[in-house]
């Protein structure tokens, strides 16, 4: 009687572990939420909407996307804390994600909070201006905020796909801009004074980096996808392996071309080091700014 109960627990067991091997091994069995913490039509939405369909056929499971813009973009960030860490719920992370912890308070901590999955891309930053703006060069603009201060407009808004349409209705002069201004360039409606890039692109060869004009400035602004803390590493593998084949497919390379941008990919550990060492680079220049009374 004893034998029997012992084989029956031991078969019991077997099963239950079968079980739970096949769950594990068909994550994801409902459809993925990215949240993209921009709006609608901007370049983020843009790119992440082309490798979230390719990455759902990878994974079988449709990635939906949930636009949450606001809060200097770390709404995506804010919610992986409040989220489940199963794998369902990821969401975009921009640069400053690293930067925020040390200018307000926010309910996350960059090294503890997430389960860092793949980097995909950088966006790739000029100042726009209208077509028919008065200033043809950087010194031209320069020169004319020099003489007029606060004269020239550069409201900030939520999103890329805003400050766009507020160019192009003359509603503000200037504003830095990423691939959203790319297809208003090529039509004639939109230029760049000056790329905010380390080196000159390839798309716009003959425009000069911000550098070239004796400032040295650029916009450094990777972003990458990322899960709450404590995401089991095989569900990790498993996003990761889907977005970097969708970063590299015919339709996520169109994308990217389309928005002057290049792929920037990082494994999970990459990614993590990554995000550590930048955090610790963002906390010594908000202390640096502060000092030097540039903030509160």
């Amino acid at each position: 009687m004893k034998t029997q109960r012992l084989s029956r627990l031991l078969a019991l067991a077997a099963l239950f572990t079968a079980a739970g091997t096949a769950t594990a091994e068909t994550y994801p069995q409902r459809p993925v939420t990215l949240i993209v913490p921009y709006a609608a039509g901007g370049p983020t939405d843009q790119h992440l909407r082309a490798v979230a369909e390719e990455a759902g056929k990878a994974l079988g499971q449709p990635v939906v996307l949930d636009n949450r813009p606001g809060a200097s973009g770390t709404n995506g960030a804010a919610a992986l804390v409040r989220a489940a860490p199963d794998g369902y719920t990821l969401a975009v992370l921009p640069a400053s994600v690293y930067r925020e912890p040390f200018i307000n308070k926010v309910a996350f901590d960059p090294a503890r909070s997430f389960s860092y999955v793949v980097m995909l891309s950088d966006y790739t930053f000029g100042l726009a201006v209208k077509a028919d703006a008065p200033w043809k060069t950087w010194q031209d603009f320069a020169a004319d905020a020099a003489r007029r201060p606060g004269k020239l407009n550069m409201v900030p808004f939520k999103g890329d796909a805003e400050v766009t349409n507020a160019i192009l209705g003359g509603h503000i002069d200037a504003a830095p801009l990423s691939g959203v201004a790319v297809p208003h360039i090529d039509a004639g409606k939109m230029r760049y004074l000056v790329m905010l890039t380390p080196q000159r692109v390839k798309r716009y060869p003959q425009v000069p980096t911000l550098r070239e004009q004796g400032v040295d400035a650029v916009i450094d602004s990777p972003y990458g996808i990322a899960g709450p803390a404590g995401m089991d590493p095989a569900r990790v593998k498993t996003v990761h392996d889907a977005f970097r084949k969708a970063l590299a497919s015919p339709a996520g390379l169109r994308v990217l071309e389309q928005l002057n941008q290049q792929a920037n990919a990082m494994d999970p550990e990459q990614y993590r080091r990554y995000a550590l060492a930048t955090t610790a680079r963002e906390k010594e220049r908000v202390a640096r700014l502060r000092q030097r009374g540039l903030l509160d």
